[in-house]
């Protein structure tokens, strides 16, 4: 058994899209506490946030889409594994973590799944053209797949999202939220015995007369977005799309299963590969259409972002929530605010409204000796170039 695992998880820990991914994950973290900076004049969050954010999510996602993927039976050739690999690396290139999408990357993979046959490869990866691929299998595989980025765009999206300032259309500054996340997923597969080269002790299960092989193979997931609204409420509805687009698919999936055509294989995953591009593409637009939610207010001070361990956090002061009067006085931006903190410099009284509209009152001690009072990011107006963080 020891050994069993041992060799499954070397086939996790020497591929290598786990060090591509890895890689990525870091200079996003370096892009992301640069732009943090020049919108604050300090960090929010750290750079290891990118991989302690995701690390527990795709653990979790990884074991509860093995053990259905283990249920179901399913057995993939190993060239398609290999494929969706080098589909998955090829769009990392593009810079855009938004092209991890399960639906682009089994379509990258299936065109390179066809054209197999007439490039030179090893002899493990040859496919002549008269094999059948899983048609029915490929598709069932994406719908968890698809199940599982929702999942983790729902649970883990809006969690430390990026709050950064840049220059509205109207020449003012407004409040935005950068959204860069990457999951490496671990995944438990069977291929078929000897598909790939095995050593002595390389464990063999016999199913059915068949002897099948266990790997665990890392499936990269990500998403990225500028947000001009609320996060918690943009992630709920990217997931909502995500998973309804899943459950489309499972009607021709399952005729699938008893119908094996190339054609409605290709026209259903080019059909889902249409409707994520239109989601895409609605994202562009409404991002350059849509009013900004974090605006300079008259009477209030709009919170963009909340800085972790701050007096701010700890007074479960959330973001989009207005600060309307500290210590009784009336602020509307960083000056008024960091005036009004100074009538008590050691303990504060705020007067917050909610998301909904409704009033209520916190207090507590501030710090001494910290870049910053009570810990909250606002937008600062366009004449004044001082440090956003009170």
């Amino acid at each position: 058994m020891m050994e069993t695992i041992f060799i499954a998880l070397a086939t996790l820990i020497l591929h290598p899209l786990v060090y591509i991914g890895i890689i990525v994950m870091a200079i996003s973290a370096v892009v992301r506490v640069k732009q943090e900076r020049n919108s604050f004049h300090t960090r929010v969050y750290a750079k290891r946030a990118e991989y302690i954010v995701s690390f527990f999510p795709s653990l979790l996602a990884g074991i509860s889409a093995s053990v259905i993927l283990l249920a179901l039976g399913m057995v993939f050739p190993v060239q398609l594994l290999v494929l969706v690999g080098l589909a998955s690396a090829t769009l990392l290139l593009t810079g855009q973590l938004s092209s991890q999408s399960p639906i682009y990357i089994m379509s990258l993979a299936t065109v390179f799944f066809i054209c197999l046959p007439y490039v030179s490869l090893p002899t493990w990866m040859i496919v002549s053209p008269g094999d059948i691929p899983p048609y029915a299998s490929i598709m069932a595989f994406t719908i968890i797949l698809l199940l599982v980025h929702a999942g983790l765009i729902y649970k883990n999206g809006a969690k430390l999202t990026s709050p950064q300032i840049e220059e509205g259309k109207r020449g003012r500054f407004v409040g935005i939220h950068r959204i860069k996340r990457l999951w490496i997923v671990p995944l438990i597969l069977f291929i078929p015995e000897g598909m790939i080269p095995s050593f002595t002790y390389w464990p063999v299960f016999n199913v059915n007369g068949a002897g099948l092989q266990p790997i665990i193979l890392p499936f990269i997931f990500g998403f990225g977005h500028t947000v001009r609204s609320l996060p918690s409420v943009f992630i709920t509805n990217q997931a909502r799309k995500s998973a309804t687009l899943a459950v489309g698919l499972v009607v021709p999936t399952v005729f699938m299963f008893f119908f094996q055509n190339e054609w409605l294989f290709l026209a259903t995953l080019g059909g889902a590969l249409m409707v994520q591009i239109g989601f895409h593409l609605s994202l562009v637009i409404k991002s350059r259409t849509e009013a900004a939610f974090f605006t300079e207010e008259q009477r209030s001070c709009k919170v963009v972002g909340v800085l972790p361990g701050s007096p701010a956090e700890k007074m479960a002061i959330q973001i989009g929530e207005e600060v309307v009067r500290v210590n009784g006085q009336t602020v509307s931006d960083e000056t008024s605010l960091y005036k009004a903190l100074q009538v008590n410099p050691v303990y504060c009284k705020l007067e917050v409204k909610d998301l909904q509209g409704e009033k209520r009152f916190v207090k507590g001690p501030l710090y001494s000796g910290e870049h910053y009072q009570l810990g909250v990011l606002l937008v600062r107006k366009r004449e004044k170039l001082s440090d956003s963080v009170i």
